[in-house]
This record gives C-alpha cells, structure tokens and sequence, in this order.
C-alpha cells in the first residue's frame, strides 16, 4: 500500500523529536513530493533546515509556507528568529509583530521580540516583551533568564536577582542564568554566592566561569 503524506509527515516529526533533522528533512521531501501545496510540511521542513542553521533553506521553507498560508503566525515566529539568527533585528520585530497580530497569547513571539529588542538597545521595549511573555506563560524559564539580562543591562541588580532566581527555579539546567547570577552576586559583594554559582555555570558547560573562580574564589 502506497505511504501517504500524512505518514511521512508523522515519521519527520518523530525523527525531528529525535533530534535527526537531517532524516526529518527526508521524511518531509516525501511529505511534500505528495502534498506540494501544503504550507504546514514547508513549515515544518523549514524548521528542521534552522535547526541544522541552513537559514538560507529554512527561509525559502518558511517564505513558501507564507505564500501557501498567509495566517499562521508561527510562520511568522520562525521567520523572525531566522531572521534574528541572522542578526536582521529590525526584520525580525516586523515579522514577530505580525505573529502577534495573528495570536496575541504568543508567549514565545513576545519572549523573541524582546531579544531582538534587546539587541537594539531598547531595553524599556524589551521589559515590556518579557513581562507580557511571563503573564501568558508564569513558568517561562527562559523569559525570566531574558528579562534578568535586561535588568541588569540597567543596573537594576535586585530585580535582576529576582528573576534569575526565578528562571533557575524553573529550569535547574540553565547554565548562563548561574553564571549571571553570580555576577550580580557579586556586584552586591556576596562573593561566596557568586563563587558557587560560577561553579554551578561551569559544572553546566560555561568554561568561561573558571576565569571568576580563578580570581575571586578559592582564596
């Protein structure tokens, strides 16, 4: 019996969960040799060739599942964090505005334009981001990491205490929220704190850290 889109579809996303992107880009191809006008296999065709940063590929996928179906905003979310990849920030706000536009309860596209905002020195815009991102989704490890790096962009190191505390409480693996933290740590000359989560940063793959610990620990 002939296999159907539909089932090479489901076989490239249990091969991208498996983190093998390249399979799930052949799975897809099948996919689409079947279905050439369906705008949710470029889409996701489009999302494995990011993973494996082929931009330029994943960025034809993404146009053409836009062309095909002009209305789904995490199209428009993929677009803009190729884009930000890319380093196109203003590009990038564009298209994660009109994700936006699409689903304004789009926690991640909130959390995306906020870097992007970041990047761009627009840090009031960016808090702004990250605080709708945290309304939609309370437990946003990430949005709360983001908002931190902000927060201590401005020197508000308490607040930025607060919300690596918080992205550490949801996610334990988040290497550079350590790492962060024990700056701010030490900015507020609480050097014992500072040193363990260096040591936490470093034990997490941020080898960077040993250079703090070197100088301000184990004295």
């Amino acid at each position: 019996m002939p296999k159907t889109a539909k089932y090479y579809s489901k076989t490239g996303l249990n091969k991208a969960e498996g983190k093998d992107f390249e399979g799930a880009i052949a799975e897809y191809n099948k996919a689409i040799e079947k279905k050439p006008d369906n705008a949710e296999l470029y889409k996701l065709r489009g999302v494995a060739k990011y993973e494996l940063k082929d931009f330029g590929g994943a960025t034809q996928d993404i146009n053409r599942a836009i062309v095909l179906k002009d209305g789904d905003a995490e199209a428009y979310k993929y677009r803009g964090d190729i884009k930000t990849q890319l380093k196109d920030y203003k590009s990038a706000i564009t298209d994660y505005d009109k994700a936006l536009q699409l689903n304004t309860e789009y926690a991640n596209a909130y959390n995306n334009r906020g870097l992007c905002r970041t990047k761009l020195r627009d840090i009031t815009g960016a808090i702004t981001d990250y605080n709708k991102a945290l309304m939609l989704k309370p437990d946003y490890a990430v949005a709360y990491q983001n908002r931190a790096n902000a927060f201590f962009r401005t020197k508000a190191y308490q607040e930025a205490l607060g919300d690596y505390n918080k992205a550490i409480q949801y996610n334990p693996d988040l290497a550079e929220a350590y790492y962060n933290r024990g700056v701010i740590h030490k900015a507020l000359k609480n050097n014992n704190a500072a040193c363990q989560d260096w040591e936490m940063a470093m034990k997490k793959g941020i080898s960077s850290a040993e250079t703090f610990i070197k100088r301000f620990c184990n004295k």
